[in-house]
């Protein structure tokens, strides 16, 4: 029981290193399109939990413009609540914890059971969306799975299924089922 206690804990940190992964080549695209130099440390792990109450920052530097596929903030765990994803998934899913990053308009949901032994991630990408969607398509290189018939482009990799709505991506990383992630996605869309 030990040694599989051990299993099941690593294999929830490497998903979360693979959805940390998601997002850090999420924001490097999304940092090189806007041509910033700007620090990508600056605070990553503080989110909100009802994105109520706050307020956006329209920044632009030397003329490059800011491409927000929005406009207002996005609470994940509220429009897919627990429940839902434990439905969808199949996963034993019972906790849900916002962890936004609003300076680059990324909103996430980390999803994990109870025990922790079960997580994934549902993360929406509303600031120059479609160059991170690219610099992610770019980081998965030819372990990327193109899917049809799902928003204007998506795919899938080792790191989760992607699709790209206009200039607004949503991401669902550490999901073994391409099916379920769609199906989420899919879901989750129509909401924002």
């Amino acid at each position: 029981m030990t040694q599989h206690s051990a299993s099941a804990r690593h294999l929830v940190g490497t998903r979360s290193r693979l959805g940390a992964l998601s997002l850090i080549a999420i924001a490097g695209g999304l940092l090189a399109a806007c041509g910033s130099t700007a620090s990508a440390g600056s605070n990553p792990g503080s989110g909100s939990q009802g994105g109520t109450g706050s307020t956006q920052q329209g920044s632009s530097s030397g003329g490059t413009s800011i491409s927000d596929g929005i406009g207002h903030p996005v609470n994940v765990c509220q429009l897919l609540p627990a429940t839902t994803v434990a439905s969808v998934s199949g996963e034993p899913i019972t906790k849900a914890e916002e962890q936004d990053t609003p300076s680059y308009k990324i909103y996430m949901c980390n999803y994990t059971s109870a025990d922790g032994t079960s997580g994934l991630t549902v993360s929406v990408l509303a600031l120059d969306a479609a160059p991170g969607y690219d610099g992610s398509l770019q980081a998965a290189g030819s372990g990327a799975k193109p899917i049809s018939g799902l928003g204007d482009k998506a795919f899938s990799s080792i790191l989760g299924l992607q699709a790209l709505f206009g200039n607004v991506s949503i991401t669902v990383g550490n999901l073994p089922s391409d099916a379920a992630a769609e199906t989420l996605i899919k879901d989750l869309q129509p909401k924002l």
